[in-house]
């Protein structure tokens, strides 16, 4: 089962404790100290790991029924990471942040006017965005979201396919009417691309 899988709600027996675990975890972080946080919830985790295994000695040689170990399949689950997963995800990382700070001088140096013009409008609405949230509420808003709206949208999708369609054909009239004030060398370059 991937993370499709999760999100979209296959199988809700297993969605609903990843989504309440989380959004328990995140919004914890909010009122408390993440090592506030992190050490809770491992006490957490280990005070029922022994409890299952008090559960299980209790049944199996006091009151002599037989029970299974239900963390027993667990234990011998391999856990190691192989090096060239860790160096996959790294050098994958490493791109990215590479692309990410050519992107960002090239915005920040104004190569592309309107480009940069776009980038300095997303800044000063992300600062509005700022006075009303903050960060951790983001995160919070965000991970409700990620197992909402997909659903939401595969559900209807019938009625939400038109709707976009229309905001489509909106942005990409507001952009030829930008793209009409551009200057004549930003505007042949974009023509290339």
């Amino acid at each position: 089962m991937g993370f499709e899988d999760i999100y979209l709600w296959k199988d809700p027996l297993v969605s609903g404790p990843v989504f309440g675990v989380i959004l328990i975890t995140l919004i914890s972080t909010c009122y408390y100290s993440t090592v506030s946080v992190v050490a809770y919830s491992g006490l957490f985790i280990l005070g029922t790991m022994v409890g299952l295994k008090l559960y299980v000695y209790v049944m199996n040689n006091l009151l002599k029924k037989n029970v299974e170990d239900p963390i027993q399949k667990y234990s011998s689950v391999d856990t190691s990471i192989s090096q060239d997963k860790v160096n996959s995800v790294a050098s994958c990382m490493g791109d990215k942040l590479n692309t990410a700070v050519t992107e960002i001088r090239r915005l920040v140096l104004v190569e592309n006017m309107l480009d940069s013009v776009k980038f300095g409008l997303s800044l000063w609405f992300l600062t509005y965005i700022g006075n009303w949230f903050n960060a951790m509420t983001l995160v919070i808003l965000a991970w409700v979201a990620l197992f909402t709206v997909p659903k939401v949208y595969l559900n209807n999708k019938a009625a939400i396919d038109p709707i976009l369609e229309k905001v489509k054909v909106q942005l990409d009239e507001l952009q030829s009417k930008v793209g009409g004030f551009m200057p004549k060398k930003a505007a042949e370059a974009k023509k290339e691309e």
